[in-house]
């Protein structure tokens, strides 16, 4: 992998709010795994996927590079730990497993934003910014690392944008490249996946209406 930018998908938590297994239950027919690594690589990226210890590798159609967290149990952090040390190049665009209707063209737009100066770039499709998906330089490792040393309540990906050097991408400019800002829903639990799922059974019948009234006029 020579590119300046890598795609990467952390899916090594346990899942425990949702009954485990995260990365294999399915919105629209498909694996959430499966989601993010298609929405990476329809961004035009090579695919790394982080998983926990001895997690079996989530079937996804495409060849990943595989990487272990070395700190268990401590969410997206750790993950992203295991990933920048890993980090053959500059950059990584990383994405949660649980992001369903993450679009391509977020994350390429994403992959547009200058970077010479930043170590971060998140979006900002609210009043807080949002970690996932973004891009982190390879030199947010050592902010990694004492992050993972503060009590646990502390160890979070949030927590850590505060003392890197983050460009935040406003809510105006994400709506050009994902208009209802759907990228940012988060299936955590049950309730989440439920939504999920009323979200792909509505646009389903949406669609299926506007084809019959194309049909009607015709």
């Amino acid at each position: 992998m020579t590119r300046e930018v890598i795609g990467a998908v952390l899916a090594g938590g346990r899942g425990r709010r949702i009954g485990g297994d995260k990365p294999s239950l399915e919105v629209a027919g498909q694996t959430l795994v499966r989601h993010a690594v298609d929405a990476l690589r329809l961004a035009g990226l090579d695919i790394a996927l982080v998983l926990r210890p001895g997690q079996p590798v989530p079937l996804t159609s495409h060849t990943v590079a595989v990487i272990r967290d070395e700190v268990e149990d401590t969410g997206p952090l750790g993950g992203l730990h295991a990933l920048l040390r890993w980090l053959p190049v500059e950059w990584a665009l990383v994405a949660p497993c649980d992001q369903p209707f993450l679009a391509p063209e977020l994350l390429r737009g994403l992959l547009t934003e200058p970077r010479d100066d930043v170590e971060v770039i998140v979006g900002r499709p609210g009043d807080l910014l949002e970690p996932l998906p973004g891009l982190y330089r390879r030199t947010c490792l050592r902010a990694v690392e004492e992050a993972l040393a503060r009590p646990g309540r502390e160890r979070s990906l949030g927590e850590l944008l505060s003392s890197l050097r983050v460009q935040a991408v406003p809510k105006e400019a994400l709506r050009r490249w994902d208009a209802e800002l759907l990228s940012y829903v988060n299936v955590n639990t049950p309730a989440d996946l439920a939504r999920a799922r009323a979200i792909v059974a509505s646009a389903g019948a949406e669609h299926r209406a506007s084809e019959q009234f194309v049909g009607q006029r015709r």
